[in-house]
């Protein structure tokens, strides 16, 4: 009985939630991320780590549903018609950040010996700020209603659709870097079009009448609809995956097809699948994390690591700089730094493909452990200067009591 795959299945994801609920308590006492929590908890009872967990097929399914669900859920949170309501200076900041912490990574990651695909799925790697965990810092310093915070939030919207359209080219730069045949690159590229086009036509049009319909058949209950648009991410994600993309891909544009009363009403009904789901892919993410291969490849890691965060706080602190929050740059600067959901998403892509195996994964995993600590640490850091500036500032606008005009 138990070496059924039913139980070893069972087995697995018991200890996956267990190790995520403790590590997860942990670090809430000490005032971090548990999303850190949970990405430990994975490295330690992986195969990796005590080994207590050794299917990686269980893993390896668990991570795609939770990519799939997570990409489609931040798509059905986005309005692809509210991108023209955003300022220009989420985008300026957005712009210079992207475009510094690309760059700077990609040239050190030439100059520690890696090739030019290996370098450039790297920078996407540890290109993207996480939405999620800079909005829990955020909110965890009391700063998410301040007016810069708005702008990082939008910036890193901007940023979630920029690295979907990366993972679109990915696969395409892939097989341009391993000589295919360039007809086989066109018709990658025309695949890609096709995926677009077909989920902006269905989605666009027919997907929200049809919800309408069954929501309208089904009023006391109204699961069928739920399931319908869940059935509609999952559908497209599989052809993503067919024409070569990431799985990610399609649901995240099916994702965002879908707007108004009806993202909302699908947004509440796959909430509490989509918590369990995220909980389990920062898991099995730290399960694939071979902390042993550091030793391999330590100076290549250090460098990229060192640069990611540099040139993350540079090209935030200068797209700040050229905002009106120029004045908070160095707080914009220290929220942004964090990557997390798709850093493992581009990693996953890049293992997939074959395509720096050893080193994506360690960098994903390392890249969110330690921004996420820095940006948690700077934020209160920044946080108590400020109150500490506070009752200063005060004493010195009060006016003179009598006995000091004397």
């Amino acid at each position: 009985m138990a070496s059924t795959p039913d139980f070893s299945l069972l087995l697995n994801l018991g200890l996956a939630i267990f190790a995520a609920f403790a590590f997860s308590m942990l670090f809430s006492k000490i005032k971090q991320p548990v999303v850190l929590g949970q990405l430990i908890a994975g490295i330690i009872i992986g195969p990796f780590g005590l080994g207590l967990v050794q299917d990686l097929g269980a893993i390896n399914l668990l991570a795609s549903l939770g990519i799939v669900l997570l990409l489609f859920t931040v798509g059905l949170e986005l309005d692809p018609l509210e991108i023209r309501k955003i300022g220009p200076d989420s985008f300026i900041l957005a712009f210079v950040e992207l475009l510094v912490t690309f760059f700077s990574v990609f040239g050190v990651g030439l100059l520690v010996g890696l090739t030019n695909i290996e370098a450039i799925f790297v920078a996407a790697v540890v290109a993207t700020t996480s939405t999620a965990i800079m909005s829990k810092i955020l909110l965890e310093s009391g700063r998410f209603h301040d007016k810069d915070s708005e702008m990082v939030v939008t910036a890193s919207v901007i940023e979630d659709f920029a690295t979907v359209f990366i993972l679109l080219l990915l696969p395409g730069l892939a097989a341009a870097s391993s000589q295919v045949p360039p007809i086989d690159i066109a018709l990658l590229v025309v695949k890609g079009v096709f995926l677009v086009g077909i989920i902006f036509g269905f989605g666009w049009k027919l997907a929200p009448r049809i919800i309408d319909r069954i929501t309208q058949s089904d009023q006391e209950y109204k699961e069928t609809a739920f399931l319908l648009a869940l059935s509609f991410g999952f559908s497209f994600a599989v052809l993503s995956a067919f024409l070569g993309f990431s799985p990610a891909v399609g649901a995240f544009l099916m994702g965002l097809m879908i707007r108004g009363k009806q993202a909302r009403f699908v947004l509440d009904k796959v909430g509490p699948i989509k918590d369990l789901f995220i909980v389990l892919f920062f898991v099995s993410m730290g399960t694939l994390i071979n902390i042993g291969a550091l030793l391999t490849i330590t100076l290549p890691i250090v460098a990229i690591l060192a640069i990611a965060i540099v040139g993350k706080f540079g090209g935030c602190w200068l797209g700040a700089k050229l905002s009106p929050a120029k004045h908070d740059a160095t707080s914009v600067g220290v929220s942004m730094l964090p990557r997390g959901e798709f850093s493992f998403i581009v990693a996953s892509e890049g293992t997939g493909l074959g395509i720096a195996s050893q080193l994506l994964f360690p960098v994903a995993g390392l890249a969110t452990l330690i921004t996420s600590a820095l940006s948690s640490i700077g934020m209160r850091l920044l946080k108590q200067r400020t109150e500490a500036a506070v009752p200063i500032l005060v004493q010195a606008r009060s006016p003179a009591s009598p006995r000091d005009r004397r």
